[in-house]
């Protein structure tokens, strides 16, 4: 029977970027040395030391003697992001933002005896009665006493087994020295060898998913805990992994708009069959696509407007294993606009999102340059000294040319206000803009270190500007 009892695990899917803690106990747990050990291994795989992701040796915690082990540094490292399908406008396989792994629950701790039988005459040396000690002819062990060598000091420290049975051993103390023979003790091997166990108990087919799931620290909800089954995708009405809400109108909604870029995430299953539909607000089918997974993982599903999607839209996904997905409505934005450009950008739950940027776009250019002064060599001419044509002194060596992009929103509504906030914090975005041929798809960054979330109660006209610049710089020659 196990000696480890699970006292809390994080749920079968996690967002990587939360706490993802494992707290368990052992009855062991008293014992010298005492260590839990969390053992990370790939999910459906061989559970051999070639295989270990990551082992961790805990200290049982002061207040409980549990052993707690977060590894959700370990689970970012196994999570990215993929934008390979992004402008493609079909669903396409992104399982680089997802993990599955087991855990094996052990522990380990010194060996030792604690002996409480009284010591007895072995042809003139120590004998101590303990069953199944362990120990045999040879072994170097310590003794440690409960009075501190009081008594017997010649019995304690660092002693040689010279013989053994399986209940009884002896060591190359004198019984003549002895002045307790019964006086209790503990007896460790000299070189601290380890009992260890490495799966006590096993956790099997855990997920992560690359997301942060707002969980409002600081508020009441904070004690909530990531429902994780709103996420799994396998049977009911289920959630897409992404910060966009299922709000239904009039409800506020995300602002789509003519070849915006949506890519929503989803938990997928190897062998099913999947539908993506698009419906208008009178529940008429817009347009339709499928896709079909080979294996278990996460999937980005295209979910903005197509080219017979030109109204006010919802989208739903389902498979032919009676899963289907909540309904995610979307705004249509159909405003004259003097420049086609948006920024694609992650959001904090891992899918793709984007927005319009449609009024004037001001482009700009930032120059360093490094020189250094040389020597004039100049020349004679009739024995005096004059220049040569077009020769230089400061001569410059590196030039380099940051541009950066101000982008104005058009005016928007108070949930794309607070949705813009996760455009600024994006460690990915592109720069998407059909206003140029060829069009121009590209990495970006965010050059904005503060931002204001506005609300229509204080201002009623929200639009916002950002500036961003290019994640490459114009390659110089000279």
């Amino acid at each position: 029977m196990p000696s480890t009892t699970i006292i809390a695990q994080p749920g079968q899917l996690m967002p990587a970027y939360n706490p993802i803690k494992y707290i368990i106990d052992n009855t062991n747990k008293n014992e010298p040395g005492f260590r839990y050990i969390f053992t990370i291994y790939p999910a459906a795989g061989s559970h051999i030391p070639a295989n270990v992701v990551a082992q961790y040796r805990v200290l049982p915690a002061w207040s409980t003697g549990y052993g707690e082990q977060d590894i959700s540094l370990l689970m970012q490292s196994l999570v990215t992001y993929n934008e390979s399908g992004i402008y493609g406008l079909v669903p396409y396989d992104s399982s680089e933002s997802w993990y599955q792994y087991d855990v094996d629950l052990g522990f380990e701790y010194i060996d030792n005896i604690d002996y409480s039988t009284t010591l007895q005459d072995n042809g003139g040396n120590v004998r101590i009665s303990f069953t199944a000690h362990g120990f045999v002819a040879g072994d170097q062990v310590v003794i440690t006493q409960d009075d501190g060598g009081l008594a017997n000091p010649a019995l304690e420290g660092l002693h040689t087994v010279l013989s053994a049975t399986a209940n009884q051993f002896t060591v190359n103390v004198l019984f003549s020295t002895i002045g307790d023979q019964f006086q209790n003790g503990t007896v460790t091997y000299a070189d601290l060898r380890k009992t260890q166990v490495l799966n006590d108990a096993l956790i099997t087919n855990k997920e992560v998913f690359n997301g942060a799931y707002n969980d409002y620290l600081n508020t009441i909800y904070v004690t909530a805990p990531f429902e994780s089954g709103n996420y799994l995708g396998i049977l009911g009405n289920l959630l897409l992994t992404t910060n966009t809400y299922n709000y239904t109108p009039p409800n506020p909604t995300a602002s789509a708009f003519y070849n915006a870029q949506f890519y929503y995430n989803l938990r997928v299953y190897g062998g099913a069959a999947y539908e993506v539909e698009w419906y208008d607000m009178d529940d008429n089918l817009l347009d339709n696509a499928s896709f079909n997974p080979a294996s278990d993982g996460i999937w980005a599903v295209f979910v903005g407007p197509t080219s017979n999607v030109t109204v006010d839209y919802y989208v739903l996904i389902y498979n032919d294993e009676s899963f289907t997905s909540l309904p995610y409505y979307f705004t249509y934005d159909n405003r004259c606009t003097i420049n086609n450009q948006q920024l694609i950008y992650l959001d904090r739950m891992g899918s793709w999102q984007s927005f319009a940027f449609q009024l004037r776009t001001y482009e700009k250019g930032q120059i360093t340059r490094e020189q250094y002064n040389q020597h004039i060599d100049g020349q004679v001419d009739g024995s005096q000294w004059v220049g040569v044509t077009l020769q230089k002194g400061f001569r410059t060596y590196n030039t380099n040319v940051t541009k950066t992009l101000d982008l104005n929103t058009n005016w928007m509504a108070e949930y794309d206000a607070i949705r813009f906030q996760e455009l600024l914090t994006s460690p990915q975005v592109y720069y998407y803009s059909t206003d140029e041929n060829p069009i121009k798809f590209c990495a970006c960054v965010v050059d904005s270190t503060s931002f204001e979330v506005f609300s229509q109660k204080n201002k009623k006209l929200i639009k916002q500007s950002v500036t961003i610049k290019l994640a490459q710089q114009d390659p110089i020659n000279g």
